[in-house]
């Protein structure tokens, strides 16, 4: 009995952490004998706890068993069980988005704030955002909610997640998820606006195909995360994926981490802006510069150009040392689509050895809310059995 008690909480477990999953992919996920899978499966669906929602649109697998046989049925947990809520704090805003606990996405809400904002008014907006989205009508239980927050840098901030890059007002020592928690009374946590950014894309997203990956978020920062085997890899201290802190050019601009030449110079989104502001008379916003490249822009594209090309050179490295099957673009400036992938595309091509060529660049599918989404998906893997 204590051996199926054990398989059950190992089968919910998965699903909860990776979504809906075919009988074999479970099987994989679990360590179990499909035997087993097959009778837990069968009491977790007479019982109301899984539910059978179609044929598996993504070849078991990833990509390197694309074709080999028939999908299967996927299973999902019941979404009825309840809901989780995800938010992402970006410079002037915090963004919110409900997910069930079958991973389908409900409604989302934004709140816009002051840039520089302090901590007490983000506090304040995550709780108002969580209770409109709870409080609608026919909204499922609040089971926990997840954080997808910056890491800072520098001596005065505390180590680990902290709040938006440069926003300092009461964050030091601010424990957000133990605040939260106790006024929503529900489990909170917490993890990096780019390694929730790879659990969305993983999900919902560009990453749904790929076992094995790289996520580079070119954004006011740039960050990224490392996936192996379907799981985000944060490091030993959570600081795995600060591949913005690369050097491309030891010798280039000095960075705000202390270093020169960092990735963050070529191809944050403010290093972008800073390049066109002669050509525009002044900062230009994210939006102009990507209406202006795909107006045909000279300048807006030969920035955008730039930026892709530094990100191929550090994706390169990336690719020779992990050796994965996709790099995904994601932040403001994969909102170029191709005209920021195909020069990191190119990039990486020139720069790759031959051996780990052999790998797509994509930009993701979510946008803006693949933090939140993301930030929903940690909440609900790290729900208690």
């Amino acid at each position: 009995m204590a051996d199926l008690r054990d398989a059950t909480a190992r089968a919910v477990a998965a699903l909860r952490e990776h979504g809906p999953l075919t009988r074999a992919e479970l099987a994989r996920r679990t360590g179990l004998p499909k035997s087993t899978v097959s009778g837990v499966v069968a009491a977790l669906v007479g019982s109301g706890t899984v539910r059978e929602t179609g044929a598996a649109a993504r070849p078991e697998g990833g990509r390197a068993e694309r074709g080999r046989g028939r999908p299967g049925t996927l299973l999902a947990l019941d979404a009825g069980r309840g809901e989780v809520v995800g938010v992402e704090y970006g410079l002037s805003h915090v963004r919110a988005r409900v997910v069930d606990t079958g991973h389908g996405r409900g409604p989302g809400a934004v709140r816009r704030l002051p840039l520089a904002y302090a901590a007490e008014e983000a506090l304040d907006a995550t709780l108002d955002l969580v209770r409109e989205l709870t409080g609608r009508a026919g909204a499922a239980p609040l089971l926990g909610v997840g954080l997808a927050l910056a890491l800072g840098l520098g001596p005065a901030v505390t180590p680990g997640p902290t709040g938006p890059r440069g926003m300092r007002q009461g964050w030091e020592g601010l424990d957000l998820p133990a605040a939260l928690g106790d006024s929503l009374q529900v489990p909170v946590v917490a993890d990096n606006d780019a390694n929730c950014a790879a659990r969305a894309e993983l999900l919902w997203g560009a990453a749904r195909p790929y076992d094995d990956l790289v996520l580079l978020k070119l954004h006011a920062g740039v960050g990224g995360a490392v996936v192996i085997d379907r799981r985000v890899h944060p490091g030993r201290r959570g600081g795995a994926g600060e591949f913005g802190h690369v050097p491309v050019d030891p010798h280039g601009p000095l960075c705000r981490c202390g270093g020169r030449g960092c990735l963050e110079v070529y191809a944050g989104v403010p290093a972008v802006l800073r390049t066109l502001a002669v050509h525009h008379g002044g900062l230009p916003t994210p939006r102009q510069v990507l209406e202006g490249a795909a107006a045909g822009d000279p300048a807006c594209r030969r920035a955008l150009r730039d930026a892709g090309e530094a990100a191929g050179q550090v994706a390169a490295w990336l690719c020779n040392a992990l050796n994965p099957q996709a790099i995904v673009l994601t932040g403001a400036l994969a909102g170029a689509g191709e005209l920021l992938a195909g020069p990191v595309r190119e990039s990486v091509a020139r720069t790759v050895l031959p051996l780990n060529a052999d790998v797509d660049v994509v930009v993701g599918a979510l946008g803006r809310d693949a933090g939140p989404l993301g930030a929903g998906a940690l909440a609900l893997a790290s729900l208690p059995d």
